[in-house]
């Protein structure tokens, strides 16, 4: 790493959050300051920009970008029976994640509905669930229910660890320079350096990582690279998961769409010759005997309004929705991008539409 450790770790170690300043929701307040000198604006839960939100839209398709994700929590499994434990519950196979592999994967109930999909991976020696910080809370207390006789702990690691994303064209020679050596190639690989794991995102259109660390560790990768990079706030680094196709669900989607749909196979994320979890007898139905009739599409609409995640879609003619919004994000176009689930048969139709049946039209990118 570059040099100055010592006096980077004294500055995370005495910031403050300045006067005036909530300190709640979750943030490290020593982080939050550093990210307010670095021109961070804030909503209740994340930062929303750096100041120029059109600009690194369009940064962030175009340039390196670095992007502050406390928006996202981290949920801590360790203990003798953590893997095995994790495998009992998750769709993907557990047991290849390690020091140098990482998984995009979901927990299902009974019914084979996912209630979260996140990246899962080890750091430390414990491993870590990636996930959207509104799901946090309910994916900790739903995976709790499945502790007994379990030699295991989970915790909500979200104030000790920092978690940051990077992304570009040039992002993978400037990590090489910071860390020594090539950073993980292929999404889902994953690499520790001293107190800091960098995991290989899907990317589009260009390579991501996310970075987990310690805060002096985070902090010194932050400072070296932020005078050469462009900061991005939630917005920007929203719309590149939905480029990269990545289903993250949030409180409006949970329970509403089983694996497939969501194209968890093809991320490596659903596994059919693994133990049993939850929801395992329906997926595994759906997969040897059944007909998918739902799938994840991505897509632009020229709307004024990003539409939230849960938002229905339509077909003239056609009664009930035929699909659902899982995300969306203001693409520098001027239009929006989304990730939506839809009904095959029914998209062939005819136009889909946001909203009701005379909203703006789908345009599908297959």
């Amino acid at each position: 790493m570059a040099t100055g450790e010592a006096m980077i770790a004294q500055r995370y170690e005495q910031a403050t959050v300045p006067a005036g300043q909530p300190a709640g929701n979750g943030w490290s307040h020593a982080w939050r300051a550093i990210l307010e000198r670095s021109g961070a604006r804030f909503d209740a839960d994340a930062v929303t920009d750096f100041g120029q939100i059109d600009a690194e839209r369009q940064q962030a398709l175009s340039t390196d970008v670095m992007a502050d994700l406390s928006h996202y929590g981290l949920i801590e499994v360790k203990g003798e029976d953590a893997q095995k434990f994790l495998a009992s519950l998750f769709t993907g196979d557990v047991r290849l994640v390690s020091v140098e592999k990482g998984l995009f994967t979901a927990w299902c109930d009974a019914k084979g509905r996912a209630q979260a999909t996140f990246w899962l991976f080890l750091h430390d020696g414990a491993f870590y669930l990636f996930l959207p910080k509104p799901l946090l809370k309910s994916v900790l207390s739903g995976l709790k229910l499945y502790l007994l006789r379990v030699k295991a702990t989970l915790t909500d690691a979200s104030d000790r660890l920092v978690r940051i994303g990077l992304s570009g064209p040039g992002m993978e020679a400037r990590l090489t320079a910071a860390f020594g050596e090539p950073p993980p190639a292929q999404a889902g690989d994953a690499r520790k350096y001293d107190d800091c794991t960098l995991v290989a995102l899907h990317g589009e259109p260009f390579p991501r990582w996310l970075a987990v660390g310690t805060g002096t560790a985070v902090t010194e990768l932050w400072h070296s690279l932020e005078s050469a990079v462009s900061l991005v706030g939630r917005e920007a680094w929203t719309l590149l998961d939905i480029l990269a196709g990545l289903p993250l669900l949030m409180s409006e989607t949970v329970g509403e769409f089983i694996p497939q749909m969501l194209n968890m196979e093809a991320l490596g994320g659903l596994c059919f010759t693994k133990g049993c979890y939850p929801g395992q007898e329906v997926i595994a139905r759906l997969h040897y005997r059944g007909q998918l009739k739902r799938r994840l599409y991505r897509a632009y609409v020229d709307s004024d309004s990003v539409p939230p995640p849960g938002t229905a879609l339509h077909i003239e003619g056609i009664g009930e929705s035929v699909g659902t919004v899982v995300s969306a994000a203001r693409h520098p176009d001027g239009g929006v991008a989304l990730l939506a689930v839809v009904k095959i048969e029914e998209k062939a139709q005819g136009e889909v539409r946001l909203v009701d049946a005379q909203g703006p039209v789908l345009r599908f990118v297959e």
